[in-house]
């Protein structure tokens, strides 16, 4: 009888063991998934900060802004619901709360310059709108955004890539032109004109941005002739005065004349 009360608590006891080590099996599983959510979450919202921050600077209007930033609110307010008691994640929240708030009353701290310094600045910017279109996509795709509104963001995104491409090769063509490098000038100038002639939009002032930047490369054009003349003509001179006429022929010039005579 003894032994099989013995029997019956180690049994009890074990079982009891397995009990508590699959509750804790699961808690840790928990927490590790939630640790695995915020993770997630915490790289999604620096992703999205990082667009924004490009949206900021290029994008005068605040459409594309505040809807990108109320999805990062919305992904903070998802990590806070996971980690309620974090200060950090609380202080970003209403961090945040504030900078939509600045949003909508179109306050920002940066000014507009939609001049990239490298080719390698363009392309990380147009990355980043890339990036605007397919959230705005999946919007629509939810039926948080209008077909119509897709379109109309959408076309905004496109001359926002114009304007970055057109405005960066002429920034650049002016450092260039004041170091005198007109090979490296006419050639942004030139990348300019085609963004604009290839664009399939049309918007008021694109004529005159292809005519003003048509002028600047035939300016160009007329300097390097100018140029090149009067090295020749330098150069002429330099030759006959190194190899001046024995006695008896006349100079190139000379001869010129006499032939225009």
């Amino acid at each position: 009888m003894t032994t099989v009360i013995i029997f019956s608590i180690l049994g009890g006891l074990l079982l009891l063991s397995i009990i508590l080590s699959s509750f804790a099996y699961k808690r840790q599983q928990a927490l590790s998934l939630k640790k695995s959510r915020v993770s997630q979450l915490s790289r999604n919202i620096s992703d999205l900060e990082e667009t924004l921050s490009t949206i900021l600077k290029v994008d005068p209007s605040y459409d594309l802004i505040l809807i990108l930033h109320q999805q990062i609110i919305a992904l903070v307010e998802k990590k806070l619901n996971l980690e309620p008691s974090n200060p950090k994640t609380q202080q970003q929240f209403e961090h945040h709360k504030n900078l939509n708030a600045r949003y909508r009353n179109h306050e920002r701290d940066n000014e507009i310059n939609q001049a990239m310094q490298s080719d390698e600045a363009i392309n990380l910017a147009n990355f980043q709108l890339v990036q605007v279109t397919k959230l705005l996509q999946k919007f629509k795709a939810s039926k948080k955004l209008s077909p119509a509104k897709l379109s109309e963001l959408s076309n905004h995104i496109q001359r926002l890539k114009l304007d970055i491409e057109v405005e960066s090769h002429i920034a650049q063509a002016d450092r260039y032109s004041e170091t005198n490098d007109s090979v490296m000038t006419q050639s942004h100038l030139k990348q300019a004109r085609e963004s604009l002639r290839a664009f399939h939009g049309d918007f008021p002032e694109k004529s005159q941005l292809i005519r003003s930047l048509s002028e600047r490369i035939k300016d160009i054009n007329q300097t390097n002739s100018t140029i090149i003349e009067e090295e020749s003509v330098e150069a002429d001179q330099e030759l006959a005065q190194d190899n001046p006429p024995e006695e008896g022929q006349t100079s190139t010039s000379e001869a010129t004349n006499n032939i225009a005579r």
